[in-house]
């Protein structure tokens, strides 16, 4: 059996189960997956820029408290100024790193959020989807990994048109749009199965299931594409080997990042209408 199936098959039997008990264990599972995508970033970052393992410990620091305020925002048991407080605090802690540090530089700065607020804001947002329901953190997932096995079956066997080049060659506008058609129709029958009304404060039917689902599997496949620009410019083919066949915890999760935060943002906008 080949590494990567072997891969999948642990990643499934794992977080499977922690995903259907969800609760406190979740959160400190993704906690540390928030943990390790941070040092990821901080890896990538350094190939082109040697930063001081001081800055490391201080991403790591934050990227942990960040992620529980956020989290137990989302749980409506925190006030939203202490995560505005703590983003305060991690945007003073960048300034004097900045002003302090000679070997931080002002482009450091910018990695330096990226790689505490990325990946804390889209493993806190999979928490709160979690808590809502497994449902809804089903149909995150029913729509990711359909979009991507799809696009890459319909890509690699019809694909003749490129999608982005300079970014993914490998990845076709065919595979684009036939991941998007089939998470389409195996999600509403997912959405059927399970008889699932909700997602947060969006009402389902099936003209806003269709047009919901499209939308977040535009943004899971854009998640993908903004993890492949990066690995690009620095150089690098996963961001880390954590996950043999599979990469590092950003190549595993980039597309499930980025649609959890929009899943969330959309529900929160529906439920200020």
């Amino acid at each position: 059996m080949k590494p990567r199936v072997k891969t999948a098959i642990f990643l499934v039997l794992f977080f499977g189960p922690v995903f259907v008990i969800g609760g406190i264990s979740l959160d400190v599972v993704l906690g540390l997956l928030g943990l390790i995508a941070t040092y990821e970033f901080f890896k990538m970052f350094s190939a082109k820029s040697i930063a001081p393992k001081v800055i490391l410990i201080i991403e790591m620091l934050l990227s942990a408290v960040m992620f529980f305020l956020l989290t137990y925002y989302y749980k409506e048991l925190l006030e939203l100024e202490w995560v505005f407080y703590a983003l305060i605090f991690v945007v003073i802690i960048g300034a004097l790193l900045l002003v302090l540090k000679d070997k931080f530089e002002t482009d450091d700065f910018g990695r330096y959020l990226v790689s505490i607020l990325y990946p804390v804001i889209g493993f806190s947002a999979l928490s709160a989807l979690r808590d809502l329901s497994l449902g809804t953190i089903g149909f995150l997932f029913m729509i990711t990994s359909m979009t991507d096995m799809f696009a890459y079956y319909i890509g690699i066997n019809f694909g003749k048109h490129r999608l982005a080049v300079k970014i993914s060659p490998k990845k076709s506008i065919e595979g684009a749009i036939g991941g998007i058609v089939f998470a389409v129709l195996l999600t509403v029958g997912y959405i059927y199965i399970i008889d699932l009304e909700s997602i947060g404060n969006i009402d389902l039917n099936i003209w806003v299931s269709i047009i919901l689902i499209i939308t977040i599997s535009i943004f899971g496949q854009t998640g993908d594409l903004v993890a492949s620009k990066m690995k690009r410019g620095y150089g690098i083919k996963d961001f880390s080997n954590l996950f043999p066949g599979h990469g590092g915890v950003m190549d595993r999760f980039d597309s499930a990042i980025l649609a959890s935060i929009i899943l969330i943002l959309i529900s929160e906008v529906v439920g200020l209408l």
